[in-house]
């Protein structure tokens, strides 16, 4: 019985090179960021993911029924002004909380960008099924983001409202983070 990586048969996208060497989060470490705790590894789950493997993701998401069945990617591609980014109060705050410059620099610039992908939306009023619509024009385009910094600041953004729905999405992404990463160490 010959292995599939030393037969030089193709390797099933579950068990290409990049997911095996990638340092992924653990199920506690994905707790704690959701609590406020930085993880620089988080945004290795996303990071050389091509699009098909992705959205296979997705649908592993969806057949666990953690985010609605219905949502879709939005097709606008009209780039909204970015004035209107940065008058935004989740914006405001999340510029006042970051004593790291730098840190804050580039969350702002991933977040603006996700902004961007998703025509507009205010962050404050993204779901768990806006952020992946994001991610998805970001890894189909190729976009420069780093990934840990837009879930960050996403969870940010959402940790900082004072309504139920920041608190449900952030709960909803926690699981699809969790069902990523089981899927992609498999």
């Amino acid at each position: 019985m010959t292995d599939s990586k030393t037969s030089g048969a193709n390797p099933s996208p579950v068990d290409s090179p990049a997911e095996e060497t990638r340092p992924l989060p653990s199920q506690e470490e994905i707790a704690l960021w959701v609590k406020g705790e930085d993880l620089p590894t988080l945004g290795a789950l996303f990071s050389e993911l091509p699009v098909a493997r992705f959205d296979a993701l997705m649908m592993q998401i969806r057949k666990e029924e953690l985010l609605p069945q219905h949502w879709q990617v939005i097709g606008d591609r009209t780039l909204p002004d970015p004035a209107v980014f940065e008058s935004y109060p989740a914006i405001a705050r999340l510029r006042a909380a970051s004593a790291h410059s730098e840190t804050a620099r580039g969350q702002m610039e991933a977040l603006r960008i996700g902004w961007q992908e998703l025509a507009g939306k205010q962050p404050a009023l993204w779901t768990t099924s806006d952020l992946f619509v994001a991610l998805r024009r970001i890894i189909e385009r190729g976009l420069p983001v780093d990934y840990t910094d837009l879930l960050s600041a996403t969870r940010d953004v959402w940790r900082n409202l004072t309504l139920p729905h920041g608190k449900d999405q952030l709960e909803t992404l926690w699981a699809c983070l969790d069902l990523i990463r089981q899927k992609t160490r498999k």
